[in-house]
């Protein structure tokens, strides 16, 4: 069980996040306490992503993929993992998991990076809009978002309550996510969601989007 604090939020705050930039306006001493400060979160994320992946039903989902804390020019300002499907495990579309300065989110995607070299296309993942309405009238909706991916990433993003009780806000939201993709996540804020328990709220999350994830296999 691990506690999302507020310090796991704190490291994303800053500024700049080049190295590059960074080497102008601090000391070498400065730059290795913020690369240690990083790790250490991320040793963190990543140990409760493996956590999570130990728990998910056996053989059911593929190797869970935790970003690294850098790309080697920049340190990251969020954590990224994603999982799977096994039957889905070389298809774009995958199950997010992120946190950056202002929320932790589980969510459904389709992955544009790399996604030549995977199976799956936007339009066949755009499918599951029409699946939503009946997957979310089960399921406890609060903290459940809807966006598409032009949107920001810090935009507030469209209620999935809001989305299932306004037919003329979902339409509008249908025609708008169809010439991209949409994403649909449960969210905990940093500003008012206590988290206590990092592996069973990302679960919870990944649990609930199965049923509608599914649906591509």
């Amino acid at each position: 069980m691990t506690v999302l604090t507020n310090k796991m939020y704190e490291i994303f705050d800053q500024e700049e996040f080049s190295f590059k930039k960074l080497k102008v306006n601090k000391t070498p001493e400065e730059i290795d306490t913020i690369k240690q400060e990083f790790k250490g979160v991320w040793q963190i994320w990543k140990t409760v992503q493996l956590n999570v992946a130990e728990q998910l039903p056996t053989g059911k989902f593929a190797k869970v993929h935790v970003e690294s804390w850098t790309n080697g020019w920049n340190l990251r300002d969020h954590f990224w993992a994603s999982y799977r499907l096994t039957s889905l495990a070389d298809y774009n579309p995958c199950i997010g998991v992120m946190l950056d300065k202002k929320q932790l989110q589980v969510y459904l995607m389709f992955q544009y990076y790399k996604s030549d070299k995977r199976q799956g296309t936007v339009s066949e993942y755009n499918t599951l809009l029409t699946d939503i309405s009946k997957w979310g009238s089960s399921l406890d909706i609060s903290n459940w978002y809807l966006w598409d991916k032009n949107e920001m990433e810090f935009s507030n993003h469209l209620a999935l309550a809001e989305y299932l009780s306004d037919y003329e806000k979902k339409t509008q939201f249908d025609q708008e996510a169809i010439k991209s993709s949409f994403l649909l996540g449960k969210f905990a804020f940093r500003d008012h969601d206590n988290v206590d328990n990092m592996e069973k709220f990302i679960i919870e999350g990944i649990n609930d989007l199965i049923p509608l994830y599914e649906k591509l296999s």
